[in-house]
């Protein structure tokens, strides 16, 4: 038997560590399918991630080592999901070449097609006593610009912050009491980002002439503006949130 006086929840969204500990989670659904696959790009990606918007689906394209293969996320209502995972392979190409607008030329899939549901989840405490929950064990959020693996690494480093905090203070660092610190820092930063995540999914949702306006609108803005870019882009990368030991 194994023994310790605090035990990390690091083991994704459908943690047994948070089930043991009865921690309660709130649902809900996105209404939307992620199909991921793996595909070959004529163009190299440049270690570039990017994403497109269509209709009411979202494509990212997330590069991998090989300058010509590329993950994809491909966010699209159910039935359209099961379509695309069911298309044979000239179809489904065809299809994912308009939607990318050949961004990296003509693009081919190079691996199984999986399909699973998009589910927010968002547990109503982070930590418990002997236990603090970090990454998916604690948040999921829509795959929409990638931050749900930076709010995992965040959990992670602000956890660690913590616990030399209170270990250089000499107090116990599996008490929930001396948690809550921990708890209410991540539990509102995750809170912002699924909120920020929702409002953007459903600006850049559907092709109504308005929303394409404003869409247009304040993409426009923050590539012009004086320092707008360089904010929005440390906040995707989730610097804006690093505790003191790392930045």
């Amino acid at each position: 038997m194994l023994t310790a006086r605090l035990v990390v929840g690091a083991d994704g969204a459908n943690s047994w560590l948070r089930n043991k500990a009865d921690i309660a989670l709130t649902f809900w659904d996105y209404r939307h399918h992620a199909l991921v696959a793996t595909i070959r790009t004529a163009e190299p990606h440049r270690a570039i991630a990017r994403q497109a918007f269509h209709g009411d689906g979202i494509l990212a394209f997330l590069p991998l080592s090989d300058p010509h293969l590329c993950s994809i996320v491909w966010s699209l209502p159910p039935q359209e999901a099961e379509q695309m995972q069911q298309a044979d392979e000239a179809t489904f190409n065809q299809a994912l070449n308009i939607a990318f607008d050949n961004r990296l030329g003509l693009c081919q899939i190079e691996s199984e097609r999986e399909v699973f549901p998009l589910t927010g989840r968002y547990a109503r405490q982070f930590a418990a006593h002997r236990l603090a929950l970090v990454g998916d064990a604690a948040h999921t959020i829509h795959p929409l610009a990638g931050q749900g693996v930076n709010l995992g690494f965040m959990d992670a480093a602000e956890l660690i912050d913590e616990l030399r905090r209170l270990h250089a203070q000499g107090k116990d660092i599996g008490q929930h009491l001396y948690l809550r610190r921990y708890e209410r820092s991540r539990k509102h930063s995750a809170a912002l980002m699924l909120a920020g995540m929702q409002g953007f999914r459903e600006m850049f949702a559907g092709s109504h002439p308005a929303k394409k306006l404003l869409r247009d609108i304040g993409l426009k803005l923050a590539d012009t503006l004086p320092g707008v870019k360089p904010q929005l882009i440390r906040q995707a990368m989730g610097l804006n949130d690093l505790p003191g030991w790392l930045r």
